[in-house]
């Protein structure tokens, strides 16, 4: 089969098409032909080296939208129950240290399989199960925001921000999201704007609302110190302020943070890892998205970019773009 692969880590020219063996299914496995995978900006990552844990030879990729076409049992023996249902996936060491889905086939165990939604064709699918399971941990697992709750979303117009902006909205939250520019953006309805137009947009924003010293929870999906330190100001003093962080894109990991307001406001401050959802709490998640996405309840994206995977500087473009944040369009490597 074809696939996108790695030996070693530092360079996105490192990446090449090549021809390897399809995976060998073990008993309890799935052969999932894959028609779509999501570009995130851990895929780059990975194969800059920025990720002291991915291991190579490598080949990267963690999302995917495809059908099954072959599947064993426990006992070793051809299981028919999922062959041609079109399923989803993301998560786990996918891409780090096992093979990932920028390539024609990946193994998947049979427990973990999650039918995709109905509703969405394979690209859609594909380009969202990763932002979404973050959002979904943030939202729930490490925040667990509730009705009522004052939020604000560093970063909205994301794919993990604006995931977790109809996630916030579906428990009855008031939003209020960062934009750095709102000249070509039309933030949704249930979404307060703040264009990050001066130092100290947020608590300004925040205060015309009347809603300083009453902010529940911060989702920082930027991770850039100015607006997170601009963010904190307006918490609650009270102790039950949440701060969850996904993201710092300073070189060495590390930025100022205004340690003295954090304490002052008794502060809870979480990070965000996506592996601590294991395969079958995975897909358990992107079942119940996929439930509330076909019943109309969540909206899933309304553009996407395919990439062909043959097609290595619309590749390693488009892994570029999402490093950098350079498109608002999300893509998908389509074998």
């Amino acid at each position: 089969m074809q696939a996108l692969k790695f030996e070693k880590t530092g360079s996105l020219d490192g990446l090449s098409l090549d021809i390897v063996d399809k995976p060998i299914l073990r008993p309890g496995e799935a052969l999932v032909r894959i028609r779509a995978a999501g570009v995130n900006g851990s895929d780059a990552a990975a194969v800059l080296g920025m990720l002291p844990f991915v291991t190579t030879p490598r080949i990267p990729g963690r999302d995917f939208s495809g059908e099954v076409v072959e599947a064993l049992d426990e006992a070793g023996t051809s299981s028919q129950e999922w062959i041609g249902a079109e399923v989803w996936g993301t998560g786990s060491e996918r891409g780090f240290t096992s093979d990932g889905t920028f390539s024609q086939y990946v193994a998947v165990p049979i427990v973990a399989l999650s039918r995709k939604p109905a509703t969405l064709d394979h690209s859609k699918a594909g380009s969202m199960t990763l932002p979404w399971l973050c959002a979904w941990i943030t939202v729930d697992t490490l925040a667990n925001v509730k009705e009522g709750d004052n939020v604000i979303i560093i970063g909205a117009r994301g794919g993990i921000g604006s995931a977790a902006a109809q996630l916030c909205k579906e428990r009855g939250a008031r939003i209020f999201g960062t934009y750095t520019s709102l000249a070509k953006v039309t933030p949704p309805s249930y979404i307060t704007p703040i264009e990050l137009s001066s130092k100290n947009a947020i608590r300004e924003a925040i205060a015309k609302a009347g809603l300083h010293n009453k902010i529940d929870v911060l989702l920082d999906c930027a991770g850039y110190d100015q607006p997170f330190n601009d963010a904190i100001f307006t918490m609650t003093p009270n102790g039950s302020g949440r701060v969850v962080i996904m993201a710092v894109h300073a070189k060495d990991g590390i930025f100022p943070m205004d340690l003295r307001t954090f304490y002052t406001k008794a502060l809870t401050l979480k990070g965000m890892k996506s592996s601590i959802l294991g395969p079958l709490e995975v897909k358990k998640v992107l079942d119940e998205l996929a439930r509330k996405i076909d019943s109309g309840l969540l909206e899933g994206p309304k553009e996407v970019k395919e990439v062909d995977l043959r097609n290595m500087d619309a590749v390693k473009g488009a892994l570029q773009e999402i490093l950098t944040r350079a498109s608002h369009v999300r893509s998908v490597v389509v074998p």
